[in-house]
């Protein structure tokens, strides 16, 4: 049966599907370029070069001042190695691609309450992608101490 009601209908759906992929992706690109220029992102992006570095006065930079005299320059050195090695091994020199996923209030535990004095804390999800397509979905938490932000970890 030919109804032309009909056509109309599946006219107006495909267009209205269009034209929500066309909003929804424009939403997406907005949002991701935000992210982009965000301190946070940017800094979370940076933690990256200094994995495939292994730039440990860079590194330790990064974190609040009584970081390296709770954990020790030991510590820190081991636990930097160990990140460049996974990075590298996963990576290679660079991600073939990295994505801002979102910028989320996080949750501050009670032991950066008490011996670091973090106020508040911030996750930056980012999905980081290989060559071959592996790779996954990540975050860095950043700590808020006074006024300022600090790194406290990437999850590789």
């Amino acid at each position: 049966m030919n109804k032309p009601w009909m056509a109309l209908a599946l006219f107006g759906t495909l267009a209205g599907t269009i034209a929500g992929t066309l909003i929804s992706t424009n939403l997406q690109a907005s949002t991701e370029q935000e992210f982009n220029n965000d301190p946070l992102a940017q800094r979370c992006i940076k933690m990256l070069d200094i994995y495939a570095a292994e730039d440990f006065d860079a590194y330790v930079t990064e974190f609040p001042e009584p970081w390296l005299g709770i954990f020790g320059e030991k510590t820190l050195r081991k636990q930097l190695a160990d990140r460049h090695g996974s990075y590298i091994e996963t990576y290679h020199d660079k991600p073939s691609s990295i994505t801002i996923r979102s910028i989320e209030s996080a949750k501050v535990t009670q032991i950066e309450k008490e011996r670091l004095g973090a106020s508040e804390a911030r996750e930056v999800e980012i999905d980081m992608s290989n060559e071959l397509g592996g790779g996954h979905l990540t975050a860095c938490k950043y700590l808020r101490i006074g006024d300022s932000w600090y790194f406290r970890s990437l999850r590789l």
